[in-house]
């Protein structure tokens, strides 16, 4: 026994397991040194970490339903092992949501639930309940219009033609009761800066009520297609019209007046120079039987991009019809040759009667020397020839003549 203390590989082991116990004993009175508890094993750490703006599901029967009352985001905060807290936090492979399933029209006081967090956790969220308002839900179609911001900073030479919106219209989402309300839609357009014609793809959605306060609903599209042409001149033009068709049997035109006899055309300077009047204005009397308002739309005038107003009212007057005789009219006799002579074969008065006719405040005044017949030989040779009698008389008044060819020989 005393020879094997005294090898040399003895003293070795002993003097690497003393080496080894030292650096032991060094190490924890170290690491207890930190330690308030002063205990020689670590202990598992326990860390809080708080998680901003989680999305917050919701639960519901959307089509029949919607709800007041849920915010967008909720924070979240986890207690625990560090490694579980940092997973989760970096992770983020959890659902925050409320439960509405079951529930009625109404208000109702829910919980804010967690899914998918490790049970080794403790879980606070803020907030922890929501009173929420569910109501029914109503959908409708709305026009929409244009509203332009800052109009007043565009230059004075511009004028905006007429906008296009594409699409349209946009479908409103919403409580029924906040659907209800809706009395404006528009396409918002901000005009600052405007130097060219507008093409904005994407201008944005607002709903508003009668008070011009928005509203809380769902617009689909929530963005539209906005182009309004700009206009870089104007001018005032008269209007006037031309009547076709006729009065029934019976009645007569006694006036025809328009709401405004000018009209404004707005277009390119080279277009508008050509332009002295809008004269084409159709009134049709075809179906006039009575006095009558009608609306009409003022025509367009090629390269001319808008007209204000675009219709004018036009009322037309109508009376009972009255008949009056104008007797002895003589026929004139107009590009007869030099040396000849025409005489009248039919008729051989070498007049005509005609009959007038018109309202009770047109003929009033009707007198012989407002009418004139005349024929036209010219190119007549000798012979017998039948020719019209051509009838001048006051404007607007209808004429009948008892004859309305003269034959007539030429020697």
């Amino acid at each position: 026994m005393d020879k094997w203390l005294k090898t040399p590989w003895f003293i070795r082991v002993i003097s690497l397991l003393l080496a080894i116990g030292l650096y032991v004993t060094v190490s924890l009175n170290e690491q207890n040194a930190t330690r308030p508890d002063g205990t020689i094993f670590p202990k598992t750490s326990n860390e809080v970490a708080t998680i901003n703006n989680v999305p917050l599901q919701v639960h519901l029967d959307e089509e029949k339903y919607v709800v007041q009352g849920v915010p967008q985001y909720v924070s979240v905060s986890i207690q625990g092992s560090t490694s579980v807290v940092e997973a989760t936090a970096r992770q983020r492979n959890f659902d925050i949501f409320v439960d509405l399933e079951g529930l009625e029209e109404g208000t109702h006081e829910v919980k804010v639930q967690h899914q998918g967090i490790s049970n080794q956790l403790s879980v606070q969220m803020e907030p922890e309940t929501l009173e929420v308002t569910i109501e029914e839900r109503a959908t409708s179609e709305f026009k929409a219009e244009v509203e332009m911001l800052n109009y007043e900073d565009m230059d004075d030479g511009f004028i905006l033609g007429e906008p296009i919106i594409s699409p349209e219209t946009v479908s409103v989402t919403g409580s029924k009761s906040e659907v209800d309300k809706v009395a404006m839609v528009k396409a918002i357009v901000d005009l600052t800066g405007v130097t060219d014609e507008i093409d904005i793809r994407n201008a944005p959605v607002k709903v508003y009520d009668q008070q011009g306060n928005e509203l809380n609903v769902y617009v689909n599209p929530s963005t539209v297609h906005v182009q309004i042409p700009l206009e870089v001149g104007r001018k005032e033009v008269p209007l006037t019209y031309t009547t076709t068709g006729e009065l029934g049997e019976g009645i007569s035109l006694e006036s025809i007046s328009l709401e405004q006899d000018t009209v404004m055309v707005f277009g390119q300077a080279e277009v508008l120079n050509g332009i002295e009047s809008i004269d084409n204005l159709i009134i049709d009397l075809t179906n006039i039987t009575e006095d009558k308002t009608i609306e009409l739309v003022v025509p367009i005038p090629p390269g001319v991009t808008r007209v204000e107003p675009i219709t004018v009212n036009a009322t037309i007057n109508v009376e009972p019809t009255e008949t009056v005789t104008i007797e002895n009219i003589p026929i004139q006799v107009t590009n007869l040759e030099d040396g000849k002579t025409v005489s009248f074969i039919e008729p051989e008065e070498e007049t005509v009667a005609i009959t007038v006719f018109g309202t009770a405040q047109q003929l009033k005044d009707i007198s012989e020397e407002q009418f004139s017949a005349s024929i036209n030989v010219e190119g007549f040779f000798n012979g017998e020839f039948e020719t019209v009698i051509d009838l001048k008389g006051p404007d607007g008044i209808m004429m009948k003549p008892n004859y309305n060819n003269a034959r007539v020989r030429i020697e």
